[in-house]
């Protein structure tokens, strides 16, 4: 099977704000999302499908596609979030448990199960092929874009919508253990194959992805397995590792880990550039915020083959994107 090379050529990430100087946590305001709502069918339809459709519709105006109702294509959907349809499943059992089963509206049932804001999108967008939704914690967005990645890079679809969302509930409130504030983001980036795209439409390249479980001994030596990773994802297609400019990290640890852990990376890889960490717990969407960051930085610097590692580790799990700029 042939290997493409694989562009991000749209892009749409809506994030949360402080909208009150008390707030502690990000929230995504109505007026952020409703307005792209109004050609769609939202009856019945959950806060998280709203969410994903709304970054579906930023995503494909910022590239100009439209698609026709009922075509024939292979264009994919693959979503990532931490936490997905839990408090739609909640607000639904709860419901019934009160008030008697029979009183339940029938129409909001749909919303309870786990793939629904991804296939929300596919059938209202139109969508005909592959629809994953990926539920892997807080790496759930990155491994949608890597997984996008790879249906483009062996020709499975020639046009992939990836990302990730998740909103901020009581639930989620109550399962907070670390010391960041939480944030509410919903997005996609538009993954295209080389054969589909012209030139003036790449706006970066992924060059590279790797997912790795972790053990109880890898836990132990995260950052040599990091920085392995992340050369390993930026040479195993003939990239020069000096030409990484930025390394972004957003774990589950706590902030003082995160920093630790970082530096443990950089020391590993002998790395002089620039580095970060998250500081808010976007759940399972931190990978799309981390590329909506990274597209901002490559648009701001405007300089060709630059290189951004992505990195997201759970409690069992490590995962790396490399894009690479393309001007």
């Amino acid at each position: 099977m042939n290997s493409n090379k694989v562009y991000i050529t749209s892009a749409g990430i809506i994030t949360g704000t402080k909208s009150e100087a008390n707030q502690i946590n990000y929230k995504i305001a109505s007026e952020q999302y409703e307005p792209m709502l109004e050609h769609f069918q939202t009856r019945n339809v959950d806060r998280m499908s709203k969410l994903s459709l709304a970054a579906a519709t930023v995503t494909l105006a910022n590239r100009g596609v439209i698609i026709e109702k009922g075509s024939i294509n292979d264009y994919g959907i693959i979503l990532g979030t931490q936490f997905s349809a839990l408090e739609s499943i909640h607000n639904y059992d709860m419901e019934a448990l009160e008030k008697g089963a029979l009183a339940v509206n029938p129409g909001l049932f749909p919303n309870t199960v786990l793939n629904s804001p991804s296939c929300q999108v596919s059938i209202q967008f139109s969508f005909a092929g592959p629809v994953y939704t990926v539920c892997n914690g807080l790496t759930s967005s990155l491994d949608s874009i890597g997984i996008g990645y790879n249906l483009g890079k062996t020709n499975l679809s020639s046009m992939v919508l990836a990302g990730g969302v998740d909103e901020i509930t009581e639930l989620q409130t109550m399962m907070k253990n670390s010391d960041k504030a939480l944030g509410e983001a919903a997005g996609f980036v538009m993954l295209e194959s080389e054969k589909t795209i012209t030139e003036n439409e790449k706006i970066a390249e992924i060059i590279g992805y790797k997912s790795r479980s972790l053990n109880q001994e890898w836990r132990l030596s995260l950052g040599e397995l990091v920085s392995g990773l992340i050369l390993d994802a930026i040479t195993s297609r003939g990239n020069d590792i000096d030409n990484i400019t930025n390394i972004s990290l957003c774990s589950a640890f706590s902030c003082r880990e995160n920093e630790v852990f970082l530096s443990d990376i950089i020391k590993e890889m002998n790395y002089s550039g620039a580095a970060e960490c998250l500081e808010v717990n976007w759940m399972g969407a931190c990978g799309i915020v981390q590329v909506d960051e990274a597209l901002k930085g490559i648009k701001k610097e405007n300089r060709e083959n630059t290189i951004w590692a992505l990195v997201n580790v759970d409690k069992d799990k490590a995962v790396v994107v490399v894009l690479k700029a393309y001007k």
